[in-house]
Formats: C-alpha cells, structure tokens, sequence
C-alpha cells in the first residue's frame, strides 16, 4: 500500500469523477483491465478500499473515473490535487491484447477499462470497434472519453437523443454485426451490468468468437485473501474470485 498524490480532479456532469494520481509505478506496469484499491478517507471509516478501474495512463501517472454512488466515492470526490490516498495495484489479470480486430462493448461506465484498451489498440494498430451504450441522456457526458477513437464509435441511448441510436448497445451491435463479418483472430471484450452479459450469452454470435468480460464485485481485499468476491463457475463446481482469478473472463466461463 502506497500513500499517492492526487494531481487533478474533475467532474463530469455532476455524479462522475476523474481521478488523477502520481505513480510512475503503477502507471508503467498496468495493463487494460487492470485495477487499483484505494482508500477512500483518512479513518477507518469506511473501513474497507474501494476497487477503481484504470482509465488511462501516462508516463508517472494514471486516472480512475468513478460515480459517486456511496459513502467511499462521495470521499473520494471531495479530494484535492496535493491530497494523498493510499493505492494498492495495479491488481487483477486484464484483457488480451493481441487479436487481429476488436470489437469493444460497454455498458454506461462499463467504458473505463475499455477507453484504457483502445488507447492500446489504437497505438498498436490494431482494428477496432466500440460501441457505448447507457440508459439516459446524464451518462452521456463520459462520450468525451470517445472522442479520440472516433469515427470507430457506434454510440447509443436508451432515451431517444439526437446523433444517437436509441436502444441498448446489444441492439446497436446486433444491428452492426449483420453487414460486418469479423476476420480470423478477431476478439470481443465488454464490460457493464451483469444484465448485459446474460444477455450476450443468449446472443448465437457471441458463442462464435472469444468474448472476455470484465466484472464488477465488491472487494474486501483485491487479491483473493478474503474471498469476498466469488462468482460461481458456469461449468462443473466451484468458483472463481473477481480480484485474483479475474476481472477478465472468458464469457462462457462464469455464472452470471
């Protein structure tokens, strides 16, 4: 556990913050999918580290984006540049990075660790689609985090909104995917609410390719000692834990 600078903060319409932290450490190892825990307050009230996505890095230093949902965010949203927070990572297994194309999936703020992995393939060359999909017009405000990546968006709302296709992003990919056959190699990586991905279990498409899912969990640790995150194997018994085993999942792999 380190104690680590905060450089900037900045929040994005009102119920979203972007973290930025020191730590040329963590910021040259992390990989796309990857993780942090950090301290939310200098108690032990709340007691237990939140577990924060990574959203991009640079060379000393690394950004979270998080929705101020609770005690612990609205904390940590009240930090200043030259505050401190202690930081535990990066932690957790992250996605592959070496298909041939990559179709990208996210669900309202299931975008952070996906921005991370196209930032990745968009310097490695590699081909890529991403479709965002979110409930109502107040999620929309994390669509900057796309504008780099642009005209490689398909962008969608649940409300009808204009310059946006209305429906879930399964419904915009289904709609895509007819006319765009993916070349050998080719991998799906998503993330977003549980819903979604027992959605794209049921999809025929999905059974055809490589799908690797990032999951969400309550952490009490973030490296497998309390094994407060297990998630049930979807073959045979057992199960696997979010934060050692994962976040990264091959879809078929998990109950969900």
């Amino acid at each position: 556990m380190k104690q680590t600078p905060v450089t900037a903060i900045k929040t994005r319409g009102g119920s979203f913050v972007e973290l930025e932290l020191a730590g040329k450490e963590i910021a040259r190892v992390s990989r796309p999918g990857q993780f942090v825990m950090i301290g939310a307050g200098q108690s032990y009230d709340p007691f237990l580290k939140r577990p924060l996505g990574i959203l991009s890095v640079q060379e000393d230093r690394f950004s979270l984006l998080f929705q101020i949902v609770g005690q612990g965010t609205k904390l940590l949203s009240q930090l200043q540049p030259g505050n401190t927070v202690s930081v535990l990572g990066p932690l957790g297994n992250g996605f592959s990075l070496h298909p041939s194309e990559a179709v990208l999936i996210a669900g309202g703020r299931g975008i952070v660790p996906l921005v991370f992995l196209a930032s990745h393939f968009q310097q490695a060359g590699i081909p890529f689609t991403f479709f965002w999909g979110v409930k109502n017009e107040l999620e929309l405000v994390l669509a900057s985090y796309l504008a780099s990546f642009s005209p490689s968006c398909v962008l969608s709302c649940e409300e009808a909104v204009s310059g946006y296709g209305c429906g879930t992003v399964l419904t915009s990919f289904s709609s895509w995917e007819k006319t765009h056959p993916l070349r050998s190699g080719s991998r799906v990586y998503a993330c977003g609410p549980q819903g979604m991905f027992r959605v794209m279990q049921k999809i025929p498409f999905f059974s055809g390719v490589p799908v690797e899912v990032s999951l969400e969990a309550r952490m009490g640790c973030g490296f497998g000692v309390c094994l407060g995150c297990a998630v049930k194997k979807k073959e045979g018994s057992g199960y696997v834990h979010v934060c050692k085993d994962g976040p990264v999942f091959l879809l078929p792999e998990v109950e969900l």
